[in-house]
């Protein structure tokens, strides 16, 4: 009988064990995503080398978000993956594959994708992803909208939408924001398409 609970107990700590690598998965690719989206949305300029067609699809993705849902999945998501499959190999070599990291890789690999659902009609996510959404797995519509109102500098992760309440609440971006502007001398882009309050004098 003893060793029938020992049993038990030990499968309920391993099980105990799973979800909780899974979460923190979870949570690590709701943070990356929020963390490369901030970097986008608020650095850097449409005629940079390199990162400047970021900016440019980053601007016109304020301007008019469902415009996404008209490009393919490789051009979405494929730059994502690319970076998830390195990492994937740097984890591999070093031995740190295990549940945590492997969700963290997938959901991050998929992050563009699941923005993307957050821009689509629930005809047209189909019944899984809309159940998700509801459930909260995947960051909802109604979530991600808080994004694009008015200054569009809030409410970055783009996953599970989980990290954004947290980050928005201790003023995460805007401390890393001042300590840039005092390191680097640095101030974030001007996004062209909010428009500036007019002053009343």
């Amino acid at each position: 009988m003893t060793e029938l609970l020992a049993l038990i107990f030990s499968w309920q700590l391993l099980l105990l064990s799973l979800i909780a690598q899974i979460i923190v998965g979870l949570l690590i690719a709701d943070f990356a995503s929020g963390f490369f989206h901030w970097l986008e949305d608020r650095y850097g300029g449409p005629d940079w080398p390199i990162v400047g067609g970021l900016v440019r699809a980053t601007i016109r993705h304020h301007k008019k978000p469902r415009r996404m849902l008209n490009s393919a999945f490789w051009h979405r998501s494929g730059p994502t993956l690319l970076i998830a499959v390195c990492f994937g190999l740097v984890f591999l070599s070093l031995g740190w594959l295990n549940l945590m990291t492997i969700t963290a890789l997938a959901f991050g690999s998929m992050a563009n994708e699941i923005h993307n659902w957050s821009h689509c009609k629930p005809s047209e996510c189909g019944p899984v992803v809309t159940w998700l959404q509801k459930k909260r797995v995947f960051i909802s519509p109604l979530d991600h909208a808080r994004h694009h109102r008015e200054k569009k500098n809030t409410y970055y992760c783009t996953v599970t939408g989980w990290m954004n309440p947290v980050l928005e609440r201790i003023r995460f971006w805007r401390k890393v924001e001042a300590v840039i502007r005092i390191v680097a001398r640095s101030r974030p882009r001007r996004d062209p398409t909010v428009r500036r309050r007019p002053v009343l004098v």
